[in-house]
């Protein structure tokens, strides 16, 4: 008697997992694919029908079998037309990584797609996690994301390619700040260059005046002019 119900609980299940995944409606015009870029990987897809479709789930591995999420995109719904679709994965820094979409229905069901393999390309060892506003009259602050320990150098140029100051600064695996004093410079747009170990991330800055040294100055050029406040 109890082999005979579990037997049947587990044709239940089977049957009910069978359900859930059989049923999502989604034809892909193209498959998933992708591309490595300096920043991450571009992963591109596009369908050219959907029926009930709620979202895809990215999903990736680095042996093929142990998939995880690493995000999502809100899907079309119902449409016979062609959408296209992209995700573009920041985390991309195994060597090789695969790739698999989870296209899930409004009423829970899903399916997968074929898994497609990316190989790394550049180095992405680290990547800009924050920054504060890129107009300043200051201090311009970023914090970096590093994946290692190591030496990064930084410098400030203006669009000239001449160099204002430069330096360097040892990060550790995970958040480091890094703070740029613009104080000294003039009104005028800048770039923060960032390396290590061959990486390189390049941020554009703004150095602009406040408005108390704008006003001391124009009162004061109109005194030594005319004579009159």
């Amino acid at each position: 008697m109890l082999q005979r119900t579990l037997a049947t609980l587990i044709t239940t299940l089977a049957l009910s997992f069978t359900a859930t995944s059989a049923f999502a409606s989604c034809i892909y015009e193209q498959p998933i694919k992708g591309e490595n870029l300096q920043i991450g990987t571009m992963l591109t897809w596009s369908t050219s029908f959907e029926e009930n479709n709620s979202m895809f789930i990215v999903e990736k591995s680095e042996d093929g079998v142990n998939f995880s999420g690493a995000g999502s995109v809100k899907a079309a719904g119902d449409t016979d037309e062609e959408k296209q679709y992209n995700y573009l994965d920041v985390m991309a820094n195994s060597e090789k990584t695969m790739y698999r979409l989870k296209q899930v229905d409004f009423d829970g069901s899903f399916s997968f797609s074929d898994i497609v393999t990316i190989t790394r390309e550049f180095k992405n060892d680290f990547m800009v996690a924050r920054m504060s506003s890129v107009t300043t009259t200051n201090l311009f602050e970023v914090t970096i994301d590093a994946l290692k320990d190591g030496e990064m150098n930084y410098n400030v140029a203006n669009l000239k390619g001449e160099l204002m100051f430069e330096d360097n600064m040892l990060v550790a695996n995970g958040l480091n700040d890094l703070s740029i004093d613009l104080t000294d410079q003039n009104e005028g747009i800048y770039k923060l260059n960032l390396e290590m170990d061959g990486e390189k991330e390049t941020l554009v800055v703004k150095k602009v005046m406040d408005e108390i040294t704008k006003k001391q100055n124009v009162a004061s050029k109109d005194k030594g002019t005319d004579g009159r406040n």
